[in-house]
């Protein structure tokens, strides 16, 4: 009965959400017609039959016209809401005369005059300014009869008085504006505050994503420019402003910075490959790249500073290698590149036979870019470049091969000076320091070598063994390594892994599995998914082996995108079966600077913020550690975004009792190593015992891992553990073993209850 009551005046959901003036003013009439109908039906009723009695046929006939024409006016409001705001506007003006011409008592005629005054707020709400004004001015007349007239009307010479006549109309005009008009505003006022809300959600969205999106482009290492469809600056990040010279780019027109020879000048700003020249500065050359247009029409442009390769263009202008230029060197060090770098050498190695290659690595450039800034690391690997280039032998060939790797190639020299000899006197070349613009550094190193003695092999497979010797290099404790045949080896059945790995992603072979955390008694409380890759032969390469890879060789933001994706429907499995269970997931910490990962979690805080309290994730101290800073202000940020964060194998890492003060977890979990030797060893019972009151008094949930025996457990509930994980409880199990389980038994226990 009372969703047909909403229905009937638009109140459902739908109705009320709805931003149409038709149905905002639908409902509004209804209610007035609706609830005036049922609460004036009595008042007809009782005079009708006051008026039978005493044979006043007209004032039956006036008091059914009246109610017959608002019926009318409730059934024109489906369809012909125009018709029917009329009707009402009518029969207000129609009533209030009625009062006044018909009652001969002029004290209640007046009331008709009252009656009336309410006919400017119903042309408000159904009507435009217009007839609004006008239904005002008409109301003028009845006030200057109330003002100078003392006797009533008459009109006819009848009178629809009757004994109730008063109770009538003070009911009419007090149900009119204590119930009618009432709940008409307060159907108003509904429907603005529910717009209102939505309008500030999403405001609040677009705050956020404009803030993410300003971020991204301020960060930018390439310089960026944000430009109207006239060539106007609105917005140029730093690396911009450094190019062209500027401290405040904005609200300059492109003109006025930079000029091209283009033959068509017209809006060159949405060309590609555009050489511009910097007016400031006409010795500065830029290549000018439209990247895209958005939703207001405005350009975003890419600026490359091209100058040292125009110079090196002129330079050989008179050359065959002026076309050369642009595909055989770095454009950033103006080194030679990978492939120039290898056709150097094959011509090299035409005169000789032994050969000496070095894949050298600046290592913690990642690290320097995050606290700095990409400009300044860019700053770094040129000022690298040409302070070696300048010390190296003429000899020795010294390219680029990519992001912060060179590689340098000698012959391998004929003298009694051994082979290490000649690499620590290449390292001795090296730059001790680089002085910068953010201040100077002492860089570090990493090598790897390989040593050719004769034809047998290429340069290719050279530079193949120099990558298999650089994994070994560590720039602490062996920061050069030389080739080692078996270590190449292992590194062709990663590669083999790899391509498998990618082939897994791509068919959805990756699967999570589900291990319980429980109460003492068994009682689940939440779960953590682990990831599970089934081979064909039956078995499974192990997680850790899955995360080194992805993370060695750049695929860790894919892998715990489709972890995080897989967490998701799983959480959306349990609700649709009424079931509400948080899932941890667990993150390697360098999928968090992926900006495709960390944008995915920020659009889930952003776009479905319910997921929130279901999501986990879980950081192992070792991860944090090994990323430092940028790490910390990512999680940072994700806290404040509503996410919870645990922190995995709590006791393993090198900074247990620092990482807590630092970040801001909910949770630890006790790594299971603690738990092997308990109770029975009374130095490992007292550090559980220890953490256990660490985290009580720093008001954090603890998780004790890998309880194994109903020993452990008991000895647990005594030291005071609440949440418990392992094998048991129940060992990691497919997601339907799960569903099935949970889905069949009320109490919900990962094992039966225990006693």
């Amino acid at each position: 009965m009372l969703s047909r009551i909403k229905q009937l005046l638009l109140l459902t959901e739908t109705h009320l959400n709805s931003p149409s003036t038709t149905v905002l003013q639908q409902s509004t009439l209804r209610i007035i017609l609706t609830s005036g109908l049922l609460l004036v039906l009595t008042i007809v009723l009782h005079s009708s039959w006051q008026a039978y009695q005493a044979g006043a046929w007209y004032t039956i006939a006036i008091t059914t016209s009246f109610y017959a024409i608002l019926l009318l006016a409730l059934y024109f409001s489906t369809h012909h809401l125009a018709i029917s705001r009329v009707i009402l506007l009518f029969t207000v003006f129609a009533a209030g005369l009625c009062m006044l011409f018909f009652i001969d008592d002029f004290e209640l005629s007046k009331l008709g005059v009252i009656f009336v005054y309410t006919a400017p707020l119903i042309a408000l709400l159904f009507f435009n300014r217009t007839v609004t004004l006008l239904v005002m001015a008409i109301n003028v007349l009845p006030f200057l009869f109330l003002l100078y007239s003392t006797t009533p009307i008459n009109l006819f010479n009848f009178s629809i008085t009757l004994p109730a006549t008063p109770t009538y109309l003070h009911s009419l005009l007090f149900l009119f504006f204590n119930l009618c008009i009432p709940l008409t505003i307060m159907r108003m006022l509904s429907t603005l505050n529910r717009n209102a809300a939505a309008l500030k959600a999403q405001n609040a969205n677009i705050l956020q994503s404009n803030q993410l999106y300003q971020d991204i482009f301020n960060h930018q290492n390439k310089a960026t420019l944000l430009v109207t469809a006239e060539g106007q600056i609105l917005k140029a990040n730093a690396k911009a402003q450094q190019m062209l010279a500027l401290t405040n780019a904005e609200h300059r027109h492109l003109t006025e910075v930079i000029s091209t020879a283009a033959h068509d000048k017209t809006a060159f700003w949405i060309g590609h490959d555009t050489e511009c020249q910097l007016l400031a500065d006409s010795n500065k050359h830029l290549l000018l790249n439209h990247l895209c247009s958005t939703q207001q029409q405005h350009h975003l442009l890419q600026l490359d500073d091209i100058t040292p390769l125009k110079q090196m263009h002129k330079k050989l202008a008179a050359s065959e290698q002026q076309h050369e230029l642009w595909y055989n060197y770095d454009n950033l060090t103006s080194l030679p590149n990978a492939g120039f770098l290898l056709h150097l050498i094959h011509k090299q190695r035409e005169s000789t036979v032994a050969g000496l290659m070095l894949i050298l690595r600046l290592c913690h450039v990642k690290a320097f870019n995050h606290q700095n800034s990409y400009q300044a690391g860019d700053e770094l690997l040129t000022t690298f470049a040409q302070q070696l280039q300048n010390a190296l032998p003429e000899q020795v060939i010294f390219g680029r091969l990519r992001g912060v790797k060179f590689v340098l190639w000698t012959d391998l020299l004929n003298s009694s000076s051994s082979v290490s000899d000649q690499v620590a006197q290449l390292r001795s070349l090296l730059p001790a320091e680089l002085i910068l613009s953010v201040g100077s550094i002492k860089p570090m190193y990493e090598i790897g070598v390989s040593i050719a003695t004769s034809n047998h092999f290429s340069p290719e497979e050279m530079l193949e063994q120099c990558e298999s010797a650089l994994e070994l290099a560590d720039a602490y404790n062996c920061p050069v390594a030389y080739y080692q045949a078996d270590y190449l080896q292992q590194r062709n059945l990663d590669l083999q892994l790899l391509a498998d790995l990618k082939q897994a992603l791509h068919k959805d072979e990756l699967a999570l599995w589900l291990q319980p955390k429980v109460t003492p008694d068994g009682t689940i409380q939440s779960f953590e998914a682990l990831l599970r890759w089934p081979r064909a032969d039956g078995s499974f390469v192990a997680p850790e082996t899955i995360i080194r890879l992805a993370e060695l060789y750049g695929m860790i933001g894919e892998v715990s995108l489709k972890v995080l994706n897989q967490a998701i429907n799983i959480v959306q499995q349990f609700k649709a079966i009424a079931l509400n269970y948080p899932v941890a997931i667990n993150l390697a910490g360098s999928d968090l600077l992926v900006h495709s990962f960390y944008n995915a979690l920020i659009d889930v805080a952003t776009h479905q913020p319910d997921l929130l309290n279901q999501l986990t994730l879980e950081l192992t101290e070792n991860s944090i550690i090994s990323h430092k800073q940028p790490l910390f202000d990512k999680i940072h940020a994700l806290k404040k975004l509503g996410f919870s964060i645990a922190l995995d194998d709590f006791g393993t890492g090198q900074a247990s009792l620092s990482m807590l003060s630092k970040l801001p977890v909910n949770k630890i979990k006790l790594d299971r190593s603690f738990l092997k030797e308990v109770p029975s060893n009374p130095v490992q019972v007292r550090l559980v015992q220890s953490v256990i009151q660490l985290a009580a008094a720093l008001q954090l949930k603890l998780v004790i891992e890998g309880v194994e025996t109903d020993i452990q457990r008991r000895f647990l509930i005594k030291l005071g553990c609440k949440q418990m994980q392992g094998y048991f409880f129940a060992k990691p199990a497919p997601v339907a073993h799960w569903l099935k389980q949970l889905s069949s038994t009320k109490d919900n226990h990962a094992v039966p209850p225990l006693n």
